[in-house]
C-alpha cells in the first residue's frame, strides 16, 4: 500500500465538492499532508491487531480505537450488533451538517489473515510502501475515511446533511454481520463512497465488477439423454 494517502485527499474534495474543479483544492491537500505523520501512527497501530473475520476481540479493538478518533471529532458513534452469529458489531458513526446532501461511507475492518499474522509480520514501511496484514484491504481504507473526515473537520466545512460512516466487521465473507443494515443505510443516502483500494497508480474507481450467487432447482426423474431418456 502506498503512503502518500491520495485517497485521503480525493474523498475530502469530493465530499467538499472540489469534482467540480480543474484543479486539486491546495487547502484541502495542504491539509492532507499535515495530517499524513498521524495517519500513518493511526494506519501502525490498527495494522498491527490482528481482526481476521470472525475475531470478535481483535475487530472490537479496532472499532474502539476508530470509534474514539470519530467521537473526538463530534459524530454520533453507535454499536450495530452483527446480524448473524460469531462476528464482531459494526459500528456507525454520523456527522450532522447544515446542508442537504447526504453521504455515506463504507468501509471495513475485517482482514483475511488468522490470528498471530501479526506477530509474524507486523507494520512496517519500506521507502513509500507499506507493509502488514490488512494494509490495504481495507484498513488503510479505514484510516483515508477517519482522516478525511478529520480535515473536513478541522477545516470547519459542514455543507452537508449527513456523513455517515459504516465501518463493516464482515465484508471478506461478504457482510453478513451488516447486510441489511447496508441496505437500509444506502436507502437513506443521495451518495455512497466505497473505502476498498483502487486501481493502480492510486486512483479514484468509478466502476467495478460485480458478482451474483444463483441457486436453480431443477425437478424432475435422473434421466440420461442417450441411454436413458
Amino acid at each position: 500500500m502506498k503512503t502518500g494517502f491520495l485517497a485521503c485527499a480525493a474523498l475530502a474534495m469530493m465530499i467538499a465538492g472540489a469534482q467540480a474543479a480543474p484543479q486539486r483544492d491546495e487547502k484541502v491537500y495542504a491539509a492532507v499532508v499535515a495530517n499524513r505523520a498521524g495517519a500513518l501512527d493511526l494506519l501502525k497501530q490498527i495494522v498491527n491487531i490482528d481482526s481476521g473475520t470472525g475475531d470478535v476481540a481483535g475487530g472490537a479493538k479496532v472499532a474502539a480505537i476508530l470509534g474514539d478518533r470519530l467521537k473526538a471529532l463530534g459524530a454520533a458513534v453507535r454499536t450495530e450488533k452483527s446480524e448473524v452469529p460469531d462476528l464482531p458489531d459494526n459500528l456507525v458513526a454520523v456527522f450532522h451538517g447544515t446542508g442537504k446532501g447526504k453521504i455515506l461511507i463504507v468501509a471495513h475492518f475485517d482482514t483475511v489473515f488468522g490470528p498471530g499474522t501479526v506477530a509474524g509480520r507486523p507494520f512496517s514501511i519500506d521507502g513509500t510502501r507499506a507493509h502488514g496484514p490488512g494494509v490495504g484491504d481495507e484498513k488503510a481504507g479505514d484510516v483515508n475515511a477517519v482522516t478525511a473526515l478529520k480535515i473536513l473537520h478541522d477545516l470547519s466545512f459542514k455543507n452537508y446533511a449527513t456523513i455517515t460512516l459504516l465501518l463493516d466487521s464482515s465484508e471478506e465473507r461478504g457482510s453478513p454481520s451488516c447486510t441489511n443494515l447496508i441496505k437500509t443505510l444506502a436507502a437513506q443516502s443521495d451518495v455512497e463512497f466505497n473505502m476498498e483500494p483502487g486501481d493502480a497508480p492510486d486512483v479514484l474507481t468509478v466502476w467495478r465488477k460485480g458478482s451474483s450467487n444463483i441457486v436453480i432447482h431443477v425437478a424432475g426423474r435422473a434421466a440420461h439423454s442417450g441411454m436413458a431418456p
